[in-house]
C-alpha cells in the first residue's frame, strides 16, 4: 500500500487461514480489508470516492496484491489511482480496460458494520448487493445491467427535460429506448430468477445452521408481473402504459430498477419488526450463501473479510460462525479486544496475528 489512507507506504504477508487484525479503533485495521477488497473489486466498500481514500495531502494512491487460486498460481493485481478521474487496474502486467474484466475473478466475502444497510437499509441496498453478486457469477447478467443502466439514464435525462423545463418529449426515441429496454430488461429477469433460486436454498441451508427457532424465507418481487407468456412483450406494454406517469414524475418507473428482494422472519418482514440480534443473524446467514453461491460458480473459494464479526452476537452463534469458516476458507478478522475473541471460541494461539498500530505492524506468530 502506497499512499493509502493513513498508511504511506507498507507492505504485508498474510497465513492461508485465519488472519486477526489486533489494535485499537482508528489504528488502520479496516484500512488493510479495504485494500484487498479494492484489489478485487477495484473499489472499496466503504467509499465509492477514490478521493477518501487517499492519504491526506495526497492526489491519489497505489496498491498491489497477489491473489493465489486454486491450483496455486498468483496472479498479481495493481491499482493506481493518478487522481479522481484516472484509475489504473491490471492483472499479470495486463491493463483491463474495464471493471467487468476482474469482477468475480478473486471472490471476496466481506462483512462489516455498513452491511447492516443489507437487512435494515432501502430496497436499493438489497438491490445493489444482489446485482454485485449476480455480477460475478453471470458476465452476460452484467453487460445486460450496463446496457439498461444506460438506456435508463438516457431516459431520465429525457423525462426531467421535459418535466422541469417543459422540453419537448421526442416520441420516436422514446419508443425505440423502450424496446431496447424491455429485450434487456427480459433477459435480467429471467438471470434473477434463475440465480436467486438457487442463492435461496443456500440462504435458507446457512440461517438454520445458525437459528433453528425461527423460519427465514426470501422473496424476489419484480416490478413488472411476469406471468406465462413472453417477458420482452409483458415489459414492453407495461413501459408504454407508465409512459404517461413517468412524464408527470420526471422519471422511470417501471422496470428491473425497482425490483424488490425482501427477508421475511417468521412471515413478517425482516426490515419491519426484526429485532438487531435477528437482522444480524439473517446478515450472517445472507453472507455465508453468498460465499457458497461464488464457491460453487466459480470453482473457487471465496476470502472472508469480517470487520466487527461479533457485535450484537451471542457466544452460541459466534462459535457456529468461526467453526464453520475455519479450514476450508482464508479469513482477515479485526479485533480491538483478544480476550473477547477468546470468549467467542476463536483460537488466537494458532493463528497468523497481526498486531496494527498506526500503520506500524508487527507479526506475531
Amino acid at each position: 500500500m502506497i499512499d493509502f489512507r493513513k498508511y504511506e507506504q507498507i507492505s504485508m504477508e498474510f497465513g492461508q487461514q485465519t488472519n486477526i487484525l489486533y489494535g485499537e479503533n482508528g489504528a488502520g485495521k479496516t484500512t488493510i480489508l479495504e485494500a484487498i477488497h479494492s484489489l478485487a473489486y477495484t473499489r472499496s466498500f466503504k467509499t465509492r470516492l477514490d478521493a477518501d481514500l487517499s492519504r491526506h495531502g495526497q492526489a491519489g494512491y497505489q496498491l498491489k496484491g497477489l491473489f493465489s487460486d486454486q491450483q496455486g498460481v498468483n496472479h498479481e493485481v495493481r491499482l493506481k489511482v493518478e487522481s479522481a478521474r484516472k484509475k489504473l487496474v491490471s492483472v499479470d502486467n495486463k491493463n483491463l480496460k474495464s471493471r467487468a474484466e476482474i469482477i468475480g475473478k478473486f471472490p471476496l466475502v466481506s462483512l462489516t458494520p455498513e452491511d447492516g444497510e443489507l437487512t435494515f437499509g432501502s430496497p436499493e441496498n438489497r438491490r445493489l448487493f444482489f446485482n454485485k453478486l449476480l455480477s460475478q457469477v453471470d458476465p452476460v447478467y452484467l453487460e445486460n445491467l450496463q446496457i439498461y443502466a444506460r438506456i435508463l439514464k438516457q431516459r431520465n435525462s429525457m423525462l426531467q427535460a421535459y418535466a422541469n423545463n417543459g422540453s419537448p418529449l421526442d416520441r420516436i426515441l422514446m419508443a425505440t429506448l423502450d424496446d431496447q429496454r424491455a429485450r434487456v430488461s427480459a433477459q435480467l429477469h429471467e438471470a434473477r430468477s434463475q440465480h436467486i433460486a438457487e442463492f435461496k436454498k443456500l440462504l435458507y441451508v446457512a440461517y438454520e445452521q445458525l437459528e433453528q427457532k425461527n423460519s427465514l424465507k426470501m422473496a424476489f418481487i419484480s416490478n413488472v408481473r411476469i406471468t406465462a407468456g413472453e417477458p420482452e412483450g409483458l415489459y414492453r406494454r407495461a413501459y408504454q402504459d407508465s409512459l404517461a406517469e413517468d412524464m408527470r414524475k420526471g422519471t422511470t418507473t417501471r422496470g428491473p430498477h425497482r425490483d424488490l428482494f425482501t427477508f421475511f422472519l417468521n412471515t413478517k418482514d425482516l426490515r419491519k419488526f426484526g429485532s438487531q440480534g435477528e437482522h444480524k443473524l439473517v446478515l450472517v446467514a445472507i453472507k455465508f450463501a453468498e460465499g457458497r453461491f461464488l464457491e460453487n460458480f466459480l470453482n473457487e473459494p471465496p476470502v472472508f473479510l469480517l470487520d466487527d464479526l461479533f457485535a450484537e452476537l451471542d457466544v452460541k452463534h459466534s462459535l457456529m460462525i468461526v467453526e464453520s469458516l475455519q479450514g476450508e476458507h482464508q479469513i482477515f478478522i479485526t479485533a480491538t479486544d483478544l480476550a473477547d475473541l477468546r470468549h467467542h471460541g476463536l483460537q488466537v494461539e494458532g493463528d497468523t496475528l497481526q498486531v496494527i498500530d498506526a500503520g506500524k505492524i508487527q507479526n506475531n506468530g
